[in-house]
């Protein structure tokens, strides 16, 4: 036991170290690879963006200070002496080159389909200058992709409260960065320690080596649907065949709880307390010509299983198909060989532009769907020219559509709880419905 003890790190180093179960390696440190809910709640607290957004959609300053927005272009007004964690100063052509490989990314580069160019006009000035009027241009620079970094021999540097010290197979520790533009987070070192999957999932501190008392944070988390690729050559491009499939899933989605006891069940759309609710009305079971392929990984298998329990028994012949969770994340549907699959998306932070996001990220599942169903060109330029505030009814329609054509189900809202113990402090939840760990502090026994 105190072997394993040693391992988590608790004793008394003196410094005050976040202990965080970890039960798998992370899969990317980049900013713009970052497409699963784990590797990125990480990358968030290593890099910086220019401006912040909160969950109301408000846009705070960040590595910029000051900022001009009008039709025509952005000007941006970059903070003085702000360093990276390899000691060096970051310029006004640091951030043009992290956000022309942004435009570039096969991910981000429809969003960035109204700018037409990034310069520096000075050393801590830089310049979007639009084709057309772009209403969510800071809204695009506040999200985790337009982290700012230095690139140096393939090692990424970042301005974030921590850099990372060692990222291997058995752990990932990260430390404070004391020369922060901002201010020195509280916590001295981050530890995340490779554990069983059956191991406490609680977050402590090197001074608790017993779980005496904690206390639970709960995080708005995100929410489940299932995506059904009606443009592929097989049954599911039959109205009839998702529409059967939509009603049966519909009909079951109050046993939702059953597989994942987060998960809230959701008869309306994305949009807790916005989306409206709907009814499927009984549907015929149609003839197959062979059985749908419903593709699971490790995270959807339950839920797999009970959807092809519930269609078996309605009629409705199911193959699963198991694929590795990360080969999912950068293709689109059309690189994925099923009639329809289970995808939880996870708020990064302000809903609104999440769901822009999940709509228009060139490895959406969404991407193929939508460039079949609607001009999504024209219905991006839409969204540029109309202010962010008022996107919801966009959103709603696009939501509508998807709903009422059985390209998309809706199944659950999520939430996630997160235990600490007692001695952490000013725990207050940010990206990805994770702990802000620039905000924690740790209680000293007295």
């Amino acid at each position: 036991m105190k072997c394993f003890q040693g391992r988590l790190g608790y004793g008394q180093d003196h410094e005050d170290r976040l202990i965080i179960p970890r039960k798998r390696p992370f899969l990317t440190t980049h900013p713009l690879e970052a497409r699963d809910v784990h590797s990125a709640s990480l990358v968030a607290n290593i890099f910086d963006r220019l401006v912040s957004a909160d969950e109301d959609g408000l846009i705070h300053p960040a590595l910029s200070h000051s900022w001009e927005h009008d039709e025509k272009k952005l000007r941006l007004y970059l903070r003085k002496d702000v360093k990276f964690h390899d000691g060096s100063i970051l310029s006004a052509e640091d951030v043009c080159c992290c956000l022309e490989k942004m435009r570039s990314h096969p991910y981000y580069e429809l969003m960035w389909s109204p700018v037409a160019e990034i310069t520096a006009k000075g050393p801590l000035v830089v310049d979007l200058l639009f084709r057309y009027p772009c209403s969510y241009a800071l809204h695009l620079l506040s999200v985790l992709g337009a982290s700012i970094y230095k690139e140096t021999g393939g090692l990424l540097s970042g301005t974030g409260s921590f850099y990372i010290e060692v990222n291997n197979e058995v752990k990932t520790v990260l430390h404070t960065f004391k020369e922060h533009y901002k201010e020195r987070s509280l916590l001295d070192v981050i530890e995340y320690v490779q554990v069983p999957k059956n191991f406490e999932n609680v977050y402590r501190s090197s001074a608790q080596s017993n779980i005496n008392e904690t206390f639970k944070v709960d995080s708005d988390y995100g929410f489940g649907v299932a995506i059904l690729n009606g443009y592929r050559d097989s049954d599911i491009a039959r109205a009839e065949v998702r529409e059967y499939v939509h009603y049966q899933m519909a009909k079951h989605r109050g046993e939702v709880p059953d597989i994942d006891p987060n998960a809230i069940p959701n008869d309306c759309g994305v949009f807790p307390r916005i989306s409206k609710p709907y009814v499927m009305e009984e549907k015929p079971c149609p003839p197959l010509k062979r059985p749908l392929i419903l593709q699971v990984t490790t995270y959807t298998e339950s839920a797999g299983v009970w959807a092809k329990d519930i269609l078996e028994k309605a009629g409705c012949a199911i193959e699963l198909v198991p694929v590795r969770f990360e080969d999912t994340l950068n293709n689109g549907m059309e690189e994925q060989e099923c009639d329809f699959f289970f995808h939880g998306e996870v708020f990064e932070i302000n809903q609104s532009f999440s769901f822009f996001q999940f709509l228009f990220g060139g490895s959406s599942p969404l991407n193929t769907v939508l460039k079949k169903l609607i001009d999504k060109d024209a219905f991006l330029k839409r969204y540029a020219m109309t202010p962010v505030t008022e996107w919801m009814e966009l959103h709603l329609s696009i939501e509508r559509l998807l709903i009422e054509s059985s390209l998309m189900i809706p199944l659950y809202f999520s939430r996630k709880s997160f235990l600490f113990t007692e001695d952490i402090m000013n725990v207050k939840t940010k990206y990805f419905g994770h702990a802000d760990f620039s905000k924690l502090w740790m209680k000293p026994s007295m």
